[in-house]
């Protein structure tokens, strides 16, 4: 039913309805802010503190602006409910004044004009006010939906960062292991290594004990051959030259059948006698001389003149002793006994 002004008689149960739907969205948007909150709080441990401290600081003021919102909500429903009370107090003041035939025209032309006021400045107020409240409702939800589409990307940038995290900590793992295996294969070279070492120690222990003083025997036995050595060669030098010295006698010369000149008997007779004395020389291998001398110690000091007259006396088979002593004043041991062992000289 219509009344006076044109508009239904249900309007401020409307207006009350409205209110009603309008503290639901208000109460939502709280849970909403509350559940974003909470998300946040969860992901505590993913986000930077500044940019949490931040979105908790805008989420405080949301929350404190959707406190005042339903305050406003809560005074707008009151102020709604009070000129609705109004209103039907005045409905049944005109409905008490209709059926009073008596009631002058001045008090309904002051009712009608107080119903007017009512309808021209309060009820567009609240009009006003409502449509206000519900474009800041509706400011809130666009910010709640924004914070969830943050919290959203939030999430995907965590699985991502979770993602490479499990793949660096399968690459370090892979590492570790193959750093371990290197490790273990280093670990038995090094065991190997110390028991070759411990071998090479023990045959070095075992030369210095065993072996050094069976090579100083030989040395002294061999010192001891040529200085025999030495003797019988000054013996058989004597008997030379006392052979040299008798052949030097003069024979008388008379000329052969050949027309060469006669041999002294007695020169002839000496020169058997050396060949008799002077064994016949075997030669050796010039390469086999050579690279006997490349490997033997202690033939570093002699000259080149001195090396080639050692090697042409070798090569030409003459008695180890005897070429180093042509190139030596004192015959080293060590080379005597390394050319007479790769030679295979007994003197």
């Amino acid at each position: 039913m219509n009344n006076q002004w044109g508009r239904s008689g249900n309007g401020p149960a409307a207006s009350s309805g409205i209110g009603g739907i309008l503290f639901a969205s208000v109460v939502c948007l709280a849970l909403g802010a509350a559940g974003g909150y909470g998300a946040f709080r969860l992901m505590d441990d993913a986000i930077p503190r500044s940019e949490i401290d931040a979105r908790d600081t805008r989420i405080a003021d949301l929350a404190r602006e959707l406190d005042a919102r339903a305050a406003q909500v809560e005074e707008s429903t009151q102020k709604a409910q009070a000129l609705t009370e109004e209103s039907g107090k005045l409905k049944r003041q005109v409905e008490a004044l209709r059926k009073d035939a008596n009631a002058s025209d001045s008090d309904v032309a002051t009712i009608a004009a107080e119903r007017t006021k009512l309808a021209q400045e309060v009820v567009p107020a609240l009009e006003n006010e409502i449509e206000l409240l519900g474009q800041r409702v509706a400011d809130a939800e666009a910010q709640r939906k924004k914070a969830e589409e943050a919290v959203k990307d939030r999430e995907r940038r965590l699985s991502l960062q979770t993602d490479k995290i499990a793949g660096l900590e399968k690459t370090c793992t892979q590492q570790a292991a193959a750093r371990g295996a290197e490790a273990e294969t280093l670990k038995a070279e090094t065991a190997s290594l110390r028991e070759e070492l411990d071998k090479v120690r023990k045959a070095e222990e075992a030369l210095r004990t065993k072996n050094l003083p069976a090579l100083g025997d030989e040395i002294k036995r061999k010192d001891a051959e040529i200085a025999a050595l030495g003797e019988r060669t000054r013996a058989l030098t004597g008997q030379v030259e006392a052979l040299e010295a008798a052949s030097c006698m003069a024979l008388p010369k008379e000329p052969n059948d050949n027309g060469r000149k006669a041999v002294p008997e007695k020169e002839a007779t000496g020169e058997a006698a050396r060949d008799a004395v002077i064994p016949t020389l075997n030669p050796r291998n010039g390469a086999r001389v050579a690279e006997a001398m490349r490997e033997t110690p202690g033939l570093d000091a002699l000259t080149s003149v001195q090396r080639d007259q050692l090697e042409r006396s070798l090569a030409a088979g003459e008695c180890v002793t005897s070429a180093l002593g042509g190139v030596f004043r004192r015959i080293p041991v060590l080379a005597l006994r390394n050319l007479m062992r790769d030679l295979d000289s007994d003197c």
